[in-house]
C-alpha cells in the first residue's frame, strides 16, 4: 500500500499530521531526519513526502533531491516565510510550500490525496 512520507524534527508536529491522515486511513510513515527519510525512500512504497526545510542532518533540500530521483512528488511544510526559501524549493521541484501555522488542514491534506493518487 502506497503511503505518505513526512519530514520533520518537530515530533509533536509530525504526530498531528499522523493523525489527521490516519483519520483519512492514509498510512504514513514518518521521521525526523534526511538518513532516515532516504532509507524509507529507497524501501517503502512512498508516493509523496511531505518535508520542513531544516532538518538535524540536512535540509528539506537533501530529501527533495533524493525523492525527485525516483519521480517522488514533494510538498514543503516548514514556518520559513521568506520569499527565498520558496523560491529554492519550486525552483527545484518541490510541489508546493505551505507555512507551517497558515495554512488549513483539510485543503493540506486533499491536496496530498489528490497530487499523491490516493483518493
Amino acid at each position: 500500500m502506497a503511503s505518505i512520507l513526512l519530514v520533520d524534527d518537530d515530533k509533536t508536529f509530525l504526530n498531528g499530521l499522523k493523525m489527521f491522515f490516519g483519520m483519512e486511513n492514509i498510512q504514513v510513515s514518518t521521521t525526523t531526519t534526511v538518513s532516515t527519510a532516504k532509507v524509507l525512500l529507497d524501501t517503502e512504497d512512498i508516493s509523496l513526502v511531505c518535508t520542513d526545510w531544516e532538518l538535524p542532518d540536512g535540509t528539506g533540500l537533501d530529501v527533495l533531491a533524493y525523492a525527485r530521483k525516483n519521480d517522488i512528488p514533494v510538498v514543503f511544510l516548514t514556518g520559513h516565510d521568506e520569499d527565498s526559501y520558496q523560491e529554492q524549493e519550486t525552483a527545484h521541484g518541490a510541489m508546493q510550500y505551505y507555512i507551517k501555522g497558515q495554512f488549513d488542514y483539510s485543503k493540506l491534506i486533499a491536496y496530498i490525496i489528490e497530487s499523491a493518487n490516493l483518493a
